[in-house]
């Protein structure tokens, strides 16, 4: 329910707001069919089964002079044909909406990020270890010019944190921040910053309170073929019973457009964080062309973590050839509970995403994605990989039809299920 209350506030007032320009929706209803020779992605009893999944893809977009929306959602119904899982709605949204109140005064910010996560990292990807999660943001931001070339900015936010097994994660945050803003050129920017969050988690067995204090520098840069944006300060963490914590905030993002078809795009972080902070700060992850709603990776738990992480990436797009791909390595320290240490870990990960355009209706296409989890506390390895391909073509300008054959495999350490599932995707898609 708390879920459907973020999407709900944020797309209410993307609908009202028809003043200076239409509101843009784009969407694909797909039908499609699932036969998987392992639907319960199990090591020694594996059950075949169809799954029968109409799927809603869709963005909403609204540019007007009051309001600037940019809400993009999943949603579909997995039928397992077979009964080896009870029905179930999938679904994941990346919403923001800004409201001006004042005209380059004050302005009011709603932001949801609804995803699907499992519930243990070690257990496979099926229904009784998957949940929905949500974190709903929203709050007023008031500007003051100083000078031609300064701008001071005070922000104040609440932030709804809910998770559907992991009753932990639940929690409202209160956030304040003071910015000063100042322009060295129409495409350089110097920010200087100071935040606090005070964290309150519903079930205080389960979680500990803390406040959050960090303070930091920053510069961005938008120029024709680079954009840079980097962060440097210090944060600390002070718990309601645990030790306190502190050290560095590093933050970086650097996209390079080479060509008209090429990007790379480099993005790195050393700070203090937490589950419900990454979640409202990632946006959209990275695509892997397998289609449904997409799994994170995070541990969906409540504690602090010390995250050291850098991705690439590259995209490239030409008249026949499409590409997109990753490639990622992060580590992570929990700061608290002993059963959240269990999560401390090294990840690395890679995705890839070609389509080659054979006719002018017909793409033949290639997907792939690995990740290597080393947990430090058990020194226990997970190998997760999951390849395939794909044919697609257009029928129509709002119809094409797909059909893909993928392999999934895990190859886990003691205490958690290793497996291998080869699975068939036809789909009827309509795009309007």
């Amino acid at each position: 329910m708390r879920a459907i209350t973020g999407i709900l506030a944020a797309s209410a007032l993307t609908v009202a707001s028809q003043q200076a320009c239409a509101l843009r929706l784009d969407y694909a209803l797909e039908l499609g069919l699932v036969h998987s020779d392992n639907i319960n992605l199990s090591a020694t009893d594996p059950v075949g089964q169809n799954v029968l999944i109409p799927h809603l893809d869709f963005s909403l977009s609204e540019t007007g002079s009051t309001v600037v929306a940019e809400v993009s959602g999943v949603l579909e119904y997995r039928d397992y044909l077979g009964g080896a899982f009870g029905n179930e709605f999938r679904g994941s949204l990346n919403g923001l909406v800004n409201w001006s109140m004042v005209p380059e005064r004050l302005n009011w910010t709603f932001a949801d990020n609804l995803g699907l996560y499992p519930v243990s990292l070690r257990n496979p990807d099926v229904p009784g270890n998957l949940q929905q999660t949500n974190v709903f943001t929203t709050g007023p931001t008031l500007r003051f010019r100083l000078t031609p070339t300064l701008q001071s900015q005070a922000e104040l936010r609440y932030i709804d944190s809910y998770a559907e097994e992991t009753g932990a994660f639940d929690s409202r945050r209160y956030t304040a921040a003071l910015r000063a803003l100042y322009d060295l050129s129409a495409t350089r920017r110097l920010n200087g910053n100071i935040e606090f969050q005070n964290v309150k988690f519903d079930d205080n067995l389960l979680a500990e309170d803390y406040r959050r204090y960090s303070a930091y520098a920053g510069y961005t840069q938008a120029l024709a073929q680079i954009d840079l944006n980097a962060a440097l300060g210090y944060s600390r963490i002070d718990f309601a019973s645990s030790p306190n914590a502190s050290g560095p905030l590093a933050r970086v993002s650097l996209d390079w457009r080479a060509t008209d078809r090429s990007t790379f795009g480099l993005a790195g972080a050393w700070q203090y964080t937490d589950a419900a902070t990454s979640i409202s700060e990632s946006g959209a992850a990275f695509d892997a062309g397998f289609g449904g709603v997409g799994i994170g990776g995070a541990a969906i738990t409540p504690d602090v973590y010390r995250e050291r992480r850098i991705d690439g990436t590259y995209l490239l797009q030409s008249t026949r050839l499409n590409l997109a791909a990753l490639l990622r390595y992060g580590t992570y320290r929990y700061e608290q509970a002993a059963a959240a240490l269990a999560n401390d870990r090294n990840e690395v990960g890679a995705g890839l995403n070609l389509g080659y355009l054979l006719r002018p209706t017909l793409t033949l296409g290639v997907t792939a994605e690995a990740v290597r989890r080393h947990f430090n506390e058990s020194s226990l390895t997970d190998r997760n990989y999951r390849y395939g391909a794909y044919l697609s073509q257009q029928l129509s300008r709002h119809l094409r039809w797909r059909v893909d054959l993928a392999r999934n495999e895990r190859h886990a350490d003691d205490g958690a299920e290793s497996y291998d599932e080869n699975s068939l995707y036809l789909r009827l898609v309509y795009t309007h």
